[in-house]
C-alpha cells in the first residue's frame, strides 16, 4: 500500500512539474537498477502556427518530448543559454512548427526512456512507459526497442558500431576473441552487451558478468579505457569517443535497424503528424540551414559533420 501511495503522489507531482516547467534535472541514482527519481526541466519547443493540413489538434493539446545531453552536436547542454541545443532540438522545433503543434521539451535522464542495466534485459524506461511525456528524442531504432516502442521516421543517418581501444592497443585486445576481455558500454546506448552477445564469428561469447562494465558518460568510459580499467569499449560511430580512441576490428551494422528517430509508446498518434511534417521540412531551405548549423552554430561541440548526420530526402523517402 505504501508503494501505491508513493506512486500516486509521484504522478501528481509530475503533472504539476510538467505544467509549470520549473524543476531542474538531478543526477540519476547510480545504485538504482531501474528508473530513478524523475526530475524535469521544460522548454517551449514549438509555436502552434503551421500547415493546417498537417494539424489534427483539438484545442491546446500539448506534446511533451523528453531529451537529455551527451556533449554531441546532436544534443548538448549550452551552459550560457541554460538549455539543451543541437541538431535534434532544431529538427523537432521546426517539425512542431510546421505541423502546428504545441510542443514542449522535458529534460530527463536517458535511462528514463530506455535502459540497459547490467545483468538485466534492455527495457523501456519509467518516463516513457509511465506517460510522463509522449516521446523521447534522439534514439536509434534497434530490434529490442522496436519490440517495446514505436518510432517516427529517422531524422539522422544510421551509423556503425565498433570496438575501440587505447592507442597502440597495449592490452593486445582482439575483437574476434573476447575470452576474458573486459568491455565497457555506455548505459542506455544502442551498442550494448546484448548486441555484442549476438555477434557472429566472435569467440568467447556470451560475455560473463565480470567482463561487462557500464558507464554513465563518454568521459568516464574513455577514462576507463585509457586507465586500463577495461580492455575496450563498444560504441557507435557518432560518439566523440569513437574518434578519440583506436578502432579495433570491422564496422558492425547489426546493432541498429535505422538511424536516430523519436521514440514513442505503442499506438501513439505522434508519428502520424511528425512524419509528414518532417518530410516537408527536409525539402526546404530551412532544413539546409539546420544542417549547416551542425558545423557553424554547433561546430565547437564534438560530433559528426552535416554529411554524416543529415538526411538526404531522395534516399530517405524513395521507398516510403
Amino acid at each position: 500500500m505504501e508503494t501505491i501511495n508513493r506512486l500516486v503522489i509521484n504522478v501528481a507531482v509530475l503533472a504539476l512539474l510538467v505544467s509549470v516547467c520549473l524543476v531542474e534535472a538531478a543526477p540519476r541514482d547510480k545504485t538504482r537498477k531501474g528508473g530513478g527519481a524523475v526530475n524535469i526541466t521544460c522548454e517551449d519547443a514549438g509555436m502552434p502556427k503551421g500547415d493546417p493540413s498537417l494539424s489534427g489538434d483539438k484545442g491546446a493539446e500539448v506534446w511533451r518530448f523528453a531529451r537529455s545531453h551527451y556533449n554531441n552536436r546532436a544534443e548538448y547542454l549550452d551552459e550560457e543559454a541554460a538549455r539543451i541545443r543541437g541538431y535534434n532540438t532544431d529538427v523537432v522545433e521546426a517539425v512542431c512548427r510546421i505541423a502546428g503543434k504545441n510542443c514542449f521539451f522535458v529534460q530527463d535522464p536517458y535511462s528514463h526512456c530506455w535502459e540497459s542495466p547490467h545483468g538485466y534485459d534492455a527495457r523501456g524506461g519509467i518516463g516513457l512507459h509511465g506517460d510522463y511525456y509522449e516521446a523521447c528524442v534522439g534514439w536509434f531504432v534497434t530490434k529490442d526497442r522496436r519490440r517495446v516502442f514505436d518510432f517516427t521516421d529517422a531524422f539522422q543517418k544510421n551509423v556503425f558500431s565498433h570496438f575501440v581501444v587505447k592507442t597502440g592497443n597495449p592490452n593486445n585486445f582482439q575483437y574476434d576473441d573476447l575470452t576474458g576481455s573486459k568491455i565497457g558500454f555506455l548505459e542506455s546506448w544502442a551498442a550494448d552487451e546484448h548486441c555484442v552477445n549476438l555477434l557472429s564469428d566472435v569467440s568467447g561469447l556470451p560475455l560473463d558478468e565480470s567482463q561487462i562494465h557500464y558507464y554513465l558518460t563518454q568521459t568516464e568510459l574513455e577514462a576507463a579505457v585509457n586507465a586500463d580499467e577495461i580492455d575496450a569499449a563498444f560504441v557507435t560511430d557518432d560518439l566523440a569517443i569513437a574518434g578519440n580512441l583506436e578502432k579495433n576490428g570491422p564496422d558492425i551494422d547489426s546493432c541498429l535497424v535505422d538511424g536516430v528517430a523519436v521514440m514513442v509508446r505503442k499506438g501513439s498518434t505522434l508519428p502520424s503528424w511528425f512524419n509528414p511534417a518532417f518530410k516537408k521540412l527536409v525539402s526546404t531551405p530551412e532544413y539546409e540551414q539546420i544542417c549547416d548549423d551542425v558545423e557553424t552554430v554547433h561546430g565547437n561541440i564534438p560530433g559528426p559533420d552535416k554529411e554524416d548526420i543529415c538526411i538526404n530526402p531522395l534516399e530517405a523517402f524513395a521507398f516510403r
